[in-house]
């Protein structure tokens, strides 16, 4: 049960890791409801990609103490 733990715990870390480093990428997979509606679209921000950014962190901080 230890291994499937560590496995669960790697395979967080390398979600955040992706959710770190492709942002963007992430939004645009996501689910439709999600995004933006394309009217919206003109006004872009950046907050989406910040807010990706801090589930990543998040993910990576849970992957990493989980397996110390």
């Amino acid at each position: 049960m230890t291994f499937l733990w560590q496995a669960v715990h790697v395979g967080i870390v390398g979600l955040g890791v992706t959710y770190l480093v492709f942002p963007a990428r992430v939004h645009a997979f996501g689910f439709e409801f999600l995004r933006r509606s394309s009217s919206e679209e003109s006004n872009e921000s950046d907050a989406p990609v910040w807010v990706y950014r801090g589930i990543g962190a998040l993910l990576v901080f849970i992957g990493v103490s989980g397996l110390a």
